[in-house]
């Protein structure tokens, strides 16, 4: 029996999920149930949505969740690619509101089959529970820090930013505090071994 819980405000787009749920279990011939929301760490699979509290306070549970449930991300396109700075959110597999119903069918099918149930190929790896701090940047922080990363000086950072090199100075105290680094060079080191994926 295939177990799904959501957890999603929006009522139609949940009852959306459930009718899609529902015709593609009835092609396998494969029962299938619905979970309460608040009994979402039992399910095989979980649909939850960015905006839900969860996804905010608990995404450091990810890589143990991801062992055993596949946990399906619901998200608008553009907000989904700004979760780079979250990779525990951006690694997991993503229906987007905006998709056409044959899009997000396609994609649950794919993602339901039984298969790989039980052997969830989109595990996060645990180590990338080191970038989430990142979630608490402000935008400004986040766009110095890819700067920093492309290898900008905080002077050439201050101004692809349009902003004065003292509040670009203010901004990289903030980001070094958060991540509890003391050194400029402590940064850039950090940014090399950890977050190389800003650099694609």
């Amino acid at each position: 029996m295939l177990t799904v819980a959501i957890r999603e405000k929006n009522s139609h787009f949940v009852h959306g999920i459930k009718i899609i749920v529902q015709q593609i279990c009835k092609r396998r011939h494969e029962t299938f149930h619905f979970l309460p929301a608040e009994h979402h760490d039992v399910a095989d699979v979980l649909f939850i949505s960015l905006e839900d509290n969860w996804v905010s306070a608990d995404c450091y549970k990810m890589p143990q969740t991801t062992q055993t449930q596949r946990v399906i991300l619901i998200c608008r396109k553009e907000e989904h690619e700004k979760l780079m700075f979250r990779p525990c959110l951006y690694m997991l597999p993503a229906i987007f509101r905006e998709d056409e119903v044959e899009e997000i069918t396609h994609k649950i099918a794919h993602w339901t089959a039984p298969a790989r149930r039980g052997n969830n190929t989109r595990a996060v790896p645990a180590s990338v529970c080191k970038y989430c701090t990142t979630r608490h940047f402000s935008l400004p922080e986040r766009e110095l820090l890819r700067h920093i990363a492309c290898g900008h000086s905080l002077c050439d950072a201050a101004y692809l930013m349009k902003i004065d090199e003292s509040a670009a100075r203010l901004y990289r105290q903030a980001i070094m505090k958060k991540l509890r680094i003391s050194s400029q060079q402590g940064l850039i080191k950090f940014i090399r071994v950890n977050l190389l994926f800003l650099l694609d």
